[in-house]
Parts: structure tokens; sequence; C-alpha cells
């Protein structure tokens, strides 16, 4: 067996690393030319470079529902197309992804009126299919809304009070007392605080066509502010099928929870969070951390199901199983969806060996 040497291995190990993540057509600009499979016909997790923000629509018009996920780091960075093709199956082996453009943290979709509006802190992508991702207009004066400099602060779309218009739901993750340094003491207690995740609204008060947001609030449940430990993403949806909107917001580890709206469409009154559950009555978790859900009805059977980015950048495909038990849906398993082998991915944190073999 023959290793390379240092000056060899640091070059194989470079074409790796900075391209490692890169999907397909269009790849990010590295000056390096990325590793490919060379097996014809092999499916692969979906999946761009460090960190996944999944945004499911009919990007190309077509009837199905592609997804689009952005990867904000390097050397992967873009938004990624992945071309559902079609034949109906809720598990499609989707086309490589092809680059649209930079890719943005904190990026979402938002559905509403049989449009897909896409939105980062106080900004929006209008007519992306054609413009891109390049300009987006103002939507509010502040990019960060909570006192506190935030690590995630996802935007959403949506008529959070059922009076017919559009109103503003952020939600916040504030690292403030967790801190950055090993808070160990020396009998191995953690002596920060724990991440917060914290979902604020602002009513509208003028039209959808031309805004006017109040002072933010928070969303509370169970008499207090909505916190889970950060990353919350907030998903406002009807998951128990009794007409209003319910929350399920998701966090910076592994899990999810959901806040059952025990009030109207007009007036929520959200209950104390529960971690969302599947349907052999175990706690949903993903293989990963730093997972971004977002609520659509991916397989048309007319519940809200959740597709989920997880930090290696893979997709999972979380399915409503259609039954609610004691005010909470039930999901079926994470599966994660698959493409076309295109370029070699390896997830995050990843420390490649080149070697003679």
């Amino acid at each position: 067996m023959f290793f390379f040497s240092t000056n060899q291995f640091r070059r194989a190990l470079l074409a790796v690393v900075f391209t490692g993540g890169v999907t397909g057509g269009g790849a990010a600009p590295t000056g390096l030319q990325q590793l490919r499979y060379g097996n014809p016909g092999l499916a692969v997790d979906l999946a761009v470079g460090l960190w996944a923000w999944p945004m499911p629509m009919d990007y190309d018009g077509d009837g199905d529902l592609d997804l689009l996920v952005s990867c904000p780091d390097r050397p992967s960075n873009g938004i990624y197309f992945f071309e559902n093709p079609g034949g109906g199956d809720v598990m499609p082996v989707f086309k490589p992804g092809v680059r649209l453009g930079r890719g943005y943290r904190n990026i979402s979709v938002s559905r509403v009126g049989g449009t897909d509006r896409v939105l980062i802190p106080s900004r929006e992508f209008v007519g992306f299919r054609k413009r891109g991702f390049a300009e987006s207009v103002s939507l509010f004066s502040k990019g960060n809304i909570h006192p506190n400099n935030v690590r995630n602060n996802v935007w959403r779309l949506v008529d959070y009070d059922g009076d017919t218009r559009l109103d503003l739901v952020i939600g916040v993750g504030d690292w403030t007392e967790y801190g950055w340094d090993n808070a160990y003491n020396a009998r191995g207690e953690w002596i920060n605080g724990p991440l917060h995740g914290h979902v604020y609204w602002m009513r509208n008060t003028g039209s959808s066509a031309r805004p006017v947001y109040a002072p933010k609030q928070f969303v509370e449940a169970g008499g207090a502010a909505v916190d889970v430990y950060g990353w919350p993403t907030p998903n406002f949806a009807d998951y128990d099928g009794d007409g209003d909107l319910d929350l399920v917001c998701g966090e910076f580890l592994d899990g999810l929870t959901y806040f059952k709206n025990a009030g109207s469409r007009t007036q929520p009154r959200y209950l104390a969070g529960q971690r969302v559950r599947q349907v052999n009555g175990g706690e949903l978790k993903m293989d990963l951390q730093m997972i971004v859900p977002t609520a659509v009805d991916w397989d048309g059977d007319g519940d809200v199901d959740l597709i989920i980015g997880q930090e290696d950048g893979r997709v999972a495909f979380v399915e409503h199983t259609g039954r609610v038990v004691d005010g909470a849906p039930l999901f079926a398993e994470p599966r994660f969806f698959r493409q076309e082998a295109a370029g070699v991915k390896f997830g995050a944190l990843s420390t490649p060996v080149a070697v003679d073999w």
C-alpha cells in the first residue's frame, strides 16, 4: 500500500475539502475541481454542503414539488435546485442540484394564496424564478427585532390571527446566556445558561398588498413566551385538523416541539409545548442537529408533513401519518431524499484521508 507524500496529500485533500459539498451543475466558484462519482445510475443522499435550508415548491411549474436548498457556508455556498423527475413517487430520485445563485442563512419559503414567497430577515425575493436571488426588496426597517444578537433569524408570512391580512412571524435563536467558551466546572457541570429560541409576531394593520406592521409581540404558549433550545424556525399550520393554526418549532439539537392551538383561528391560544412524536410513540429525532423544518403537504394527502434540513446538508421527508392522539399529530420516521449521483459529498466536519489503495 502506497501512501501520499505530504504535498500530494495536501493537494488531494484540498481538492476534496474545498469542493466536497457542491452538488452538480453551476457549481460555486472555488478554482478547484470537485471529485465526481463514476458510477452511472447510482443514487445517493440528496445534500448540499454544511447546513441545509430547504424550500419545497414547484419551482419549474410542472405540477410536482421540487426542492430548493440553500447552503450558506463555504465552499458549496449557493441555492440549489433539485428537480423532481415526476412520476408521482413520494420519494423520487431527484436530478443533481443546479446552482441558482449565492446561498443565504435564515432563508425560508411561505406558501400563501397559491404563491411561494421567499424571505430572508426583513427582506423578500420578489419574482425569484425570473430574477434569481441577487436582489431583494425591504419588508421591514430592521433585520433583527430581538434585543440581543441572534444566530437564527427566520422570517415567514402567515395570517396569524385569521383576519385575511398577512402578518410577520419571526423565530430567533439567542445564545447570550450560553456563550461560546468551555463553561464546565471541575465537577463537569455546565455553569452557563441554555440556548433560547423565541417566536415573535408582528400584526399587519394595513393590508397584504400594503402592510403596516404593529410592534412585535412574543408568541406565548402555556402562559409564557415560546422558548425552545435555539434555532426555532417556526411553522404555523393546522397539524391536528381542527381548523386553526398550531405551531411546530425546530431547535439547535435533533428534535422538534409542537404547540397546540387550544383557542381559535382568530384568537390563538397555545398550550405548553410537547415533543413531536412518531407513530410508535417515541420522540421524533433527526440524525444530526441544527434542524430546519418547513411545513408542506408533500404527499398530497391533505395533512401537513415536514421537510427538514440538518447540519450535514441532507434533507428528510417526515410524513404526517394522519393520526392525531390527544390533540397531537403523529409522524413517521424521517426518510432522507435521494438524488442522482454527481459530485462526491461527505457531510460536515469530516476529515478525509487520501491513499493509493
